[in-house]
This record gives C-alpha cells, structure tokens and sequence, in this order.
C-alpha cells in the first residue's frame, strides 16, 4: 500500500508552552522582588524616614538662609557700595588729573561718612558687591600709579562678564607693563584678549599683545616675539578691520612685516 504526506501538513511548536513558562518564571521574579522590597522597608523604615526628615530640613533651612540672611546681605551690600560707584563714575569721566586722583582716593576710602570700596571688601567681601569692589579697587589704584596694589586687586576679582572680565585682566597687564614687566603684560594681553570675542575688547588687547611682542623682539632679538606680533596684529586686521584698535595695529603691523 502505498503511503503519501498530506499537502499542508504543519509540524506542531511547543513556543506556546515555553512562552507561558518565561511569563510565569518573570511573575515569580516580580513577587519576590516586591516581598524582598517590602522586607527591606520594614527593617529600614525609621532610617529612611528620619533621611527623609533631615533632608527635608537640610532644603527648608537653605531656603531660609538663603531668603532671610543672604538675600537681604547682598541688597545691603549693594547700597552700600553705591556711593563709591558714583564717585568711580565721575572719577573715570574727570579730565583735570589732581581732581581725578582725589576722585579715586574718595573711591578707595569713602567719602562724607559713606563707604569705600575698601570697606564694602572688609564688611562684604563674600557678596557679588565684594567682589566688584575688588575691580574698581584694582582700577583706582592704577590710577593712582600704585601697581602691586592693582594687579593684587584685579587678581582677585571674579567675572565671566564678557567686558568687565577682560578689562580687568587687561589692566592688569597694563599694571605689569608700568612695573617693567613686559613678559607678564603680553600674557595677561594674551589672557584679555581670549576672555571673550567682542568688537571692543579683543581688538584692543590683542594690539597691545602686538606691540609688546614687537617691543619684546627688539630689545631680545627673539624671533618667536616677533612671530607673536604679527600674529596677533594681523589677526586685528583681518577679523576686525572696523574696530578702533584697527588703525594702530595696522602700523604695528607694518613695523612687525619689516623688521629683521
């Protein structure tokens, strides 16, 4: 007799059976989680619950610090440091030097029974108006030609303001070139020019870099000075050709092409 296979014929899969097993191993997975969980929080419920209370008491007396001490200590600070803002206004607007340089005096000690920046430091030094009394500190005090004292202040003044930082930094090099410190101006030129990218600062700090690496070549007959002035007077001209440092370091420039 002969045999044959039925057309259509499908060998029977046991997936079925093996899926049911993989959901019932996972359930089971899942129940002794949720009692180890539960186990777990029964022997640790007091720990978690004070954590919980100290933590809740750690962000509440934060907010209340911060709303009752320091909020009201920086407002405090503020006003105190604005009399000698307005007398570092008048100061940097005065064109009669000896009236300039009693302005920046007032600036540093105070003036009718208000506050110098010097005091704001001494009774404000952790609030952000401490911190920018460092600044016209540091400016008064170049001023006033006295230079350690400047680069002291400026160095301790904290800004990512993108004039404010720079101008500090810059000063500072100016500071270091009134000190005959050449190699310390061009790295605080260098410094203020990377600060930030602006049309007014950058231009100007990388000119004065210009020109001391120019002056640095000529006295040291180094090279690499006179490789770091054309650099960075050329860099003047060609990202910043409208800026008010453009024409002079298009001079420097054309010294720095010629020199050998």
């Amino acid at each position: 007799m002969a045999t044959y296979k039925k057309k259509g014929y499908k060998k029977i899969k046991k997936t079925a059976v093996y899926d049911e097993s993989l959901v019932a191993k996972s359930l089971e997975n899942v129940e002794d989680l949720t009692i180890r969980s539960e186990k777990f929080l029964e022997r640790h419920q007091n720990k978690i619950f004070t954590g919980i209370v100290i933590l809740a008491l750690l962000v509440a007396g934060y907010y209340f610090y911060h709303q009752r001490v320091v909020l009201p200590k920086r407002a405090e600070a503020a006003n105190a440091l604005y009399p000698a803002q307005k007398l570092f206004e008048q100061a940097v607007d005065e064109t009669d030097p000896a009236k300039q340089k009693q302005l920046f005096e007032k600036v540093l000690q105070g003036d009718g029974g208000k506050y110098g920046v010097l005091d704001v430091m001494d009774e404000y030094g952790s609030t952000p108006s401490g911190n920018l009394a460092h600044y016209y500190a540091g400016i008064a005090y170049y001023h006033l030609g006295q230079f350690d004292k400047a680069v002291s202040e400026l160095s301790k003044f904290k800004s990512k303001d993108a004039v404010l930082h720079p101008l500090a930094l810059g000063v500072i090099g100016d500071a270091f070139l009134q000190l005959n410190q050449p190699e310390d101006a061009l790295e605080y030129y260098k410094k203020a020019a990377r600060a930030a990218d602006n049309a007014y600062t950058t231009p100007m700090f990388l000119t004065k870099a210009g020109k001391v690496a120019l002056d640095l070549y000529k006295s040291k007959k180094d090279e690499g000075y006179l490789n770091k002035a054309r650099k960075y007077l050329k860099e003047v001209e060609d990202k910043y050709p409208s800026s008010p440092a453009a024409k002079e370091a298009k001079i420097f420039l054309a010294q720095a092409e010629y020199a050998k």
